[in-house]
């Protein structure tokens, strides 16, 4: 159901406070600037899918705060990451009590990037149709088709959660916990530049390589905000653990430099990072 005014909202607040979890899920835009733009929000509760449409001017942002914010309320995501990265973008907080149902199936003995497709398929017997995911969600008026997709996001999540405590215990469950740590940290998603290193995995952990990740992460995340790219626009992550590595002769990283579109970054990586 799309919202279309704040008493459904305020309804919807009410039921899912009753029910004490909610679904969401977000539908957003980022391929071309630095930060993803918010285009959907998606909630469900054990009877009602709402879908929300921050563009419209008519609804209160306060009210989908109220929601995403409440203390009595378990807010249960799917590969959670990108997704409180748009709330935290645009309420400058994050949700405290979450659920990421991709992490809580690893406790299952599922893989770490088992998708929610897979997830409803293995756990509840149910086939979801994932074909049409790469749609552009900011163009306005929304079609049933898109509609219908955004629905199925988020409908089984309350759903996936209720099957996954039959086999969990999640009361002060410190495994479970721990492994949620990341989406709490709040300095995970200030983008500091100096930190965006951690956000990519390399296979050599020498100092060279290192020092190296780090100098070349930083300048990627500087350029990409200053231009308003997207940060993978600037230089691939494939290219930056290429450059980092000690053992890649020079002549091929400059072969790799070559390749890379912001011209800013090339030239700067000339004249002091090829060593």
């Amino acid at each position: 159901m799309l919202i279309n005014n704040n008493d459904q909202l305020k309804q919807f607040l009410v039921k899912s406070q009753k029910d004490n979890l909610i679904g969401v899920d977000t539908e957003f835009y980022r391929v071309s600037t630095y930060d993803p733009k918010l285009c959907l929000l998606q909630f469900s509760n054990r009877s009602q899918i709402m879908i929300v449409d921050p563009l419209n001017k008519k609804i209160d942002l306060e009210l989908i705060k109220k929601i995403l914010f409440s203390k009595k309320i378990l807010k249960i995501f799917h590969a959670a990451y990108q997704d409180i990265e748009i709330i935290f973008n645009l309420f400058g907080k994050i949700p405290e009590k979450i659920i990421d149902i991709q992490i809580c199936l690893t406790e299952l003995g599922y893989p770490n990037s088992t998708g929610y497709a897979e997830a409803c398929k293995y756990l509840l017997g149910i086939k979801i149709d994932k074909k049409n995911q790469f749609i552009d969600w900011r163009k306005r008026p929304l079609s049933e088709e898109k509609i219908k997709y955004a629905c199925k996001d988020v409908r089984y999540l309350p759903d996936l959660y209720l099957k996954i405590s039959e086999k969990i215990n999640f009361d002060n469950n410190q495994k479970i916990l721990s492994k949620h740590k990341n989406l709490l940290d709040i300095n995970a998603f200030k983008k500091k530049p100096e930190r965006a290193w951690k956000k990519l995995k390399i296979n050599e952990t020498g100092k060279y390589e290192m020092k190296k990740l780090k100098e070349l992460c930083s300048l990627r995340e500087k350029i990409a905000k200053k231009i308003n790219v997207p940060v993978k626009k600037i230089i691939s992550d494939q290219q930056i653990r290429s450059l980092c590595m000690k053992k890649i002769e020079r002549k091929r990283k400059i072969e790799i430099l070559k390749t890379v579109k912001s011209i800013t970054l090339r030239d700067k990586l000339l004249k002091n990072f090829i060593a």
